[in-house]
């Protein structure tokens, strides 16, 4: 019964869906919708005069025209001392951070690491080789021969000391060479006992 089919003021733009028996009879309003649609478009692109108010009010003499407030303000306090202090604290500090000057600390300062003492422990099942081997790879400062010295120490006296070091190498040695297979009995001692 009723047509969907748009009624148009031009053939691409659509205006009013009206049934198609009311569409011969309304060319008069679709006319007056297009030139208002029209009139419309026109006009909202155009740029207008934006009406400012009048002011009643007078304005404060820091916002005056008459030269009142526009310049900016100055301390009648003088801040040359401070301004000086800073100086004086940044010259510092360029001089405490110059590369060309490095800061020896006092000996002093440092303190000694405490040292242990760590021990190969005899064993009758040990295997020369297989001792003198491992204390050789593991402990940096010690030679085949003195692996070797150490080994026959500890079988006769049943330990033989092998040095001191700090606790966390000595520690580190002892657990190295009691991991062996076959285990190599080791111990780490306090410097003071």
């Amino acid at each position: 019964r009723f047509s969907q089919a748009p009624t148009t003021c031009t053939n691409t733009t659509p205006l009013l869906f009206l049934p198609h028996y009311l569409a011969p009879d309304m060319a008069p309003l679709r006319s007056l919708l297009c030139t208002l649609a029209l009139a419309t478009a026109a006009t909202a692109f155009t740029t207008a005069p934006i009406h400012q108010p009048q002011r009643t009010q007078q304005l404060s003499p820091l916002c005056s025209d008459k030269g009142g407030g526009s310049a900016i303000a100055t301390p009648k306090t003088k801040q040359i001392t401070t301004t000086v202090q800073k100086q004086k604290q940044k010259s510092e500090q360029k001089k405490k951070f110059q590369p060309g000057d490095p800061e020896l600390k006092n000996e002093s300062d440092f303190e000694d690491a405490p040292m242990f003492r760590l021990y190969l422990i005899g064993d009758e099942d040990d295997d020369q080789e297989h001792v003198v081997t491992r204390v050789f790879e593991i402990v940096e400062d010690c030679s085949e021969d003195d692996a070797a010295t150490l080994f026959k120490s500890a079988t006769q006296t049943g330990e033989a000391f092998m040095g001191k070091y700090p606790m966390e190498i000595a520690e580190m040695y002892c657990e190295q060479l009691t991991r062996s297979d076959p285990i190599i009995y080791a111990d780490v001692r306090d410097d003071k006992s």
